[in-house]
């Protein structure tokens, strides 16, 4: 039962007053989030992806001489067409083919591709072309320019 106390208030069965729930403050446990957010993605490392070296021509003039190892040549699609010529070394070769000229290639001539794309040649038909000498065995892909007429 509840009596009425002499200042107005009501008391419980113990006699005292009757007590607010306490207040939680946030705010120290969403600082402590943030620190360990901040030490983790600090504390974390990523493994690098593993990629291709390739081998870029340097700045400059164009060298006239004929680089060593297999040579493709990949002219621009033609129009409605979604990939362009390939020419192995002056052999023309499809795409299906390419994974068996480079493994029937002499190991000599195997140590390098050197890939000479026209502009309007998709990446994809590079990176095919690239994945191919790879799984062939081949170590070392370079790209070569054409060079523009004026």
């Amino acid at each position: 039962m509840l009596k009425k106390a002499a200042g107005g208030e009501t008391s419980g069965m113990r006699g005292g007053r009757l007590r607010k729930p306490p207040d939680m403050d946030m705010a120290p446990l969403i600082d402590c989030v943030f620190l360990l957010l901040i030490f983790f993605m600090v504390a974390t490392t990523f493994a690098p992806l593993p990629g291709l070296r390739v081998k870029l021509p340097p700045p400059g003039k164009p060298s006239a001489e004929k680089p060593k190892g297999l040579l493709m040549r990949i002219v621009n699609p033609e129009p409605g067409e979604k990939e362009g010529v390939m020419v192995l070394n002056d052999e023309i070769v499809a795409m299906h083919e390419v994974l068996g000229k480079f493994l029937n290639t002499p190991v000599h001539l195997k140590n390098m591709l050197i890939i000479q794309a026209e502009r309007q040649v998709l990446h994809e038909q590079i990176v095919k072309v690239m994945d191919i000498a790879k799984r062939s065995g081949i170590d070392k892909i370079g790209f070569a320019m054409v060079a523009r007429g004026p």
